[in-house]
C-alpha cells in the first residue's frame, strides 16, 4: 500500500470555506466601521458649521473655524490662512494637543506671509480650489518650506475656502500628534467644512454689508427729510405728520429674513439674483416676496419698496 504525500492530500473543503466565511465577515465589519467612522464625522462637520452659522461677525467666523473643524474630528492641528494678493497670511490656528506651541508658531509665521506661486500645491488648490493631501517628503518644494518646517509636518490636508468664485483663504489640517498620516477621510472633512465654512462666512459678509446699506439709507433718507422739512417751513408750507401710505409699524412685522428679500428687491435685484445672494431657492424668494406684499399691503414689488421707503423717511423724521 502506498502512502499519501501532503502533496496528494485535498484540501480540507469545509474548512477553507469556513475561513473564507470569516474573512468576508470581517471584511463586512471594517467597511460598516468605516461607514459610520465617516457617517458620524460628517454629521459633526455639519453641526460645526452650523454652530458658525450663528456668529455674526465674518472675522470672528475664520478665527473660530479652526477650533470648530479640530473638536469634530480626528485631526490634531487646523491652520486657517487668508489669501490676500497673492500672499497666503496665517490667521489663526487650533492643536488640541499643544496650543501654547501652536500659537507660538502662529506668531512666527505672521511675521513671514507666504507668497503663493509656482511650483507650490497650494498656489494650484488657490486657482482650481481642489482639496488635497500632501505628502511632505514627496511633495519637496511643492510644500510651503516655512509652514512644513514651523509646523513639523510630514503629510497634512488642505482645502480652499471660497467666496464668489474667488480663493479668500487654505485650510490646512493635519495628524502629526497623533503619529499617522493624513487619510482620504481627513481630506474629505477638510474639504467639505472648508466648503460649509466658505458659506457661512459668504453669507456674514453679505449680512454685514446689507447692515451697512441699511445705515446708509437710513441716514440719508434723515438728511432728506429734515431739508425737505426745512424748504417746507421756508415756502410757508405745512409738513404733514405722517407720509399717505407710510406705516412705520408695517416694516416690523417683516421677519429678518424678508427684510433682507425687501433691501434687494430695493436695490433692483430680480428673484434670481436675491436667491444666490442669500444662498435658497428661487421659490423660497417667491414665497418671501409674496408675504411681503402681504404684510405691507402692496400691491406690486415697486409698490412694496415704496412703502418701505416711505415708512422709513417717516420713521426717520418723526
Amino acid at each position: 500500500m502506498i502512502a499519501q504525500t501532503s502533496s496528494d492530500r485535498q484540501p480540507d473543503a469545509p474548512a477553507t470555506e469556513r475561513v473564507l466565511i470569516e474573512l468576508l465577515a470581517l471584511e463586512r465589519e471594517i467597511s460598516e466601521l468605516e461607514y459610520v467612522r465617516r457617517a458620524d464625522a460628517l454629521e459633526r462637520v455639519g453641526d460645526a458649521i452650523r454652530r458658525l452659522g450663528e456668529l455674526t461677525s465674518p472675522e470672528g467666523i475664520l478665527v473660530r473655524a479652526a477650533a470648530e473643524l479640530g473638536a469634530c474630528s480626528e485631526l490634531d492641528r487646523v491652520l486657517i490662512s487668508e489669501v490676500i494678493d497673492g500672499v497666503l497670511a496665517p490667521l489663526a490656528i487650533w492643536a488640541g494637543a499643544d496650543q501654547a506651541g501652536a500659537d507660538s508658531a502662529l506668531e512666527q509665521l505672521r511675521e513671514r506671509p507666504i507668497p503663493l506661486a509656482y511650483p507650490l500645491l497650494e498656489y494650484e488648490i488657490v486657482r482650481h480650489h481642489r482639496a488635497q493631501i500632501v505628502a511632505v517628503r514627496s511633495a519637496g518644494a511643492r510644500t510651503p518650506p516655512l509652514l512644513a518646517r514651523q509646523l513639523e509636518w510630514e503629510s497634512y490636508a488642505v482645502a480652499a475656502l471660497t467666496v464668489g468664485g474667488e480663493t479668500i483663504g487654505l485650510l490646512h489640517a493635519d495628524a502629526a500628534h497623533s503619529s499617522r498620516t493624513v487619510d482620504v477621510l481627513d481630506a474629505e472633512l477638510a474639504g467639505k467644512f472648508a466648503d460649509g465654512l466658505s458659506g457661512v462666512f459668504e453669507r456674514a459678509v453679505l449680512r454685514h454689508t446689507l447692515e451697512l446699506h441699511r445705515a446708509e439709507l437710513q441716514s440719508a433718507v434723515q438728511w432728506m427729510s429734515g431739508r425737505l422739512g426745512r424748504l417746507a417751513e421756508a415756502a410757508g408750507f405745512e409738513t404733514p405728520a405722517v407720509v399717505a401710505g407710510a406705516d412705520p409699524g408695517l416694516v416690523d412685522s417683516l421677519t429678518p429674513r424678508e427684510l433682507e428679500v425687501l433691501q434687494l428687491l430695493a436695490r433692483g435685484n430680480t428673484n434670481l439674483a436675491i436667491a444666490n445672494a442669500l444662498v435658497v431657492r428661487e421659490g423660497t424668494v417667491k414665497y418671501h416676496v409674496k408675504n411681503i406684499l402681504r404684510k405691507l399691503g402692496a400691491t406690486s414689488r415697486a409698490d412694496a419698496v415704496a412703502r418701505f421707503v416711505r415708512a422709513t423717511w417717516t420713521r426717520g423724521s418723526g
